[in-house]
């Protein structure tokens, strides 16, 4: 395989799902007004999962960008602090934010200008590179995503099929 065929396919990934529902499956048609209800058997709400996919995706975005960057204090700078959102325009911008941040970092892997696989600026070790980052972001993406349906069927509001 091709650095230019690996580029693609990870690109794709971060996109859309090929095996699974993938990220805007699980947020497509989402209410509002459920997106803070708490479920028996579920540690978070959903708006505390879009919310945090929303903050560690931009948070590994800016890792791969920006040599200044600090990692925010952990729990507090990944997850919300409330099980509700604070508005419907806030649940509605996370979802965008997160659906956002896996398409930066599908453009930073396609960027021919960049060597997938060369240390970020901001590397820790010298393993850390646009590549791994993005594979890390597709893990975790895809665990929560998991999550949100899960939470998605005991609410009842899962599609059939």
């Amino acid at each position: 395989m091709s650095t230019e065929q690996l580029r693609a396919t990870v690109a794709k990934l971060l996109r859309r799902s090929h095996s699974h529902a993938g990220l805007a499956a699980a947020l497509e048609g989402f209410p509002v007004e459920l997106a803070g209800r708490k479920v028996e058997g579920h540690a978070h709400t959903a708006w505390q999962h879009v919310e945090h996919l929303r903050l560690a995706g931009e948070d590994l975005v800016s890792y791969c960008r920006d040599a200044a960057y600090q990692a925010r204090e952990w729990p507090a700078g990944y997850w919300p602090a409330s099980p509700e959102p604070p508005s419907a325009e806030a649940w509605s911008a996370s979802c965008r934010g997160a659906l956002e941040a896996a398409e930066a970092m599908a453009q930073l892997v396609e960027d021919p200008g960049r060597d997938p696989f060369a240390s970020v600026p901001a590397a820790e070790k010298a393993d850390h590179h646009t590549l791994r980052t993005a594979l890390i972001l597709l893990d975790h993406n895809g665990y929560h995503v998991g999550q949100l349906i899960a939470l998605r069927r005991a609410l009842g509001i899962w599609p059939a099929g």
